[in-house]
């Protein structure tokens, strides 16, 4: 006898049509996963090729936590700029190519601006830095959207793998550095902006699973 106080449209559960569902959001979700897998190498080839114009040079290892100063002479640690990529360019006042390359590095910044996810520092090995700058004003780049710090100890750039000036480094937003460009590099152009986004915006499991 039917249950006079139950609801007109109570419905019995339905082992079978549960199953169905589930198994349906969990095919989904595979073929998802299974598609953004597939789809990695393809992505990751289209950003080595955005990047090849600049011929970067792979690299694999956490960024040393090294302490720098802003022009102020307060101490600012690499690792305070987790979360972001950086783009980490070493240069001195004194070294003729890193003088050349400045404005493509002030312009990058200037491209970039957008991106609060991405931040070009520019780390000074002077022995001085009183020299620091009047050296931007001469450059007419007194106002720039890079981050200008100073190495104190005119050796840090060595802990990153080179001894050469300029040199730049890419560090992801864990604080991997992923890539290494030795000598000046046109950093203004539209290439480089393209290959720094994408290696920003690729597509990788490991970060998105």
């Amino acid at each position: 006898m039917a249950n006079p106080t139950a609801p007109a449209n109570a419905r019995s559960f339905d082992p079978l049509g549960a199953f169905a569902y589930f198994l349906y959001v969990g095919v989904g979700g595979f073929l998802v996963f299974a598609f953004a897998w597939a789809l990695a190498p393809a992505v990751e080839r289209q950003n080595e090729a955005a990047c090849r114009p600049l011929r970067p040079e792979a690299r694999d290892f956490a960024a040393p936590d090294v302490v720098l100063h802003d022009l102020d002479g307060a101490e600012v640690p690499l690792s305070s700029f987790l979360g972001k990529t950086v783009v980490l360019n070493f240069w001195a006042t004194w070294c003729p190519p890193c003088i050349t390359e400045w404005p493509q590095v002030h312009q990058l910044a200037e491209r970039l601006a957008d991106r609060d996810d991405i931040v070009v520092v520019a780390v000074s090995i002077d022995e001085d830095l009183a020299v620091i700058r009047p050296f931007l004003e001469k450059m007419a780049m007194g106002e720039t959207r890079v981050v200008v710090l100073r190495d104190p100890t005119k050796s840090l750039h060595t802990q990153f793998g080179t001894e050469k000036l300029p040199d730049t480094y890419v560090i992801d937003e864990a604080g991997n550095v992923v890539q290494a460009f030795i000598n000046a590099r046109k950093w203004g152009s539209p290439t480089a902006v393209q290959c720094v986004e994408s290696m920003v915006d690729s597509y990788t499991p490991a970060r998105n699973t």
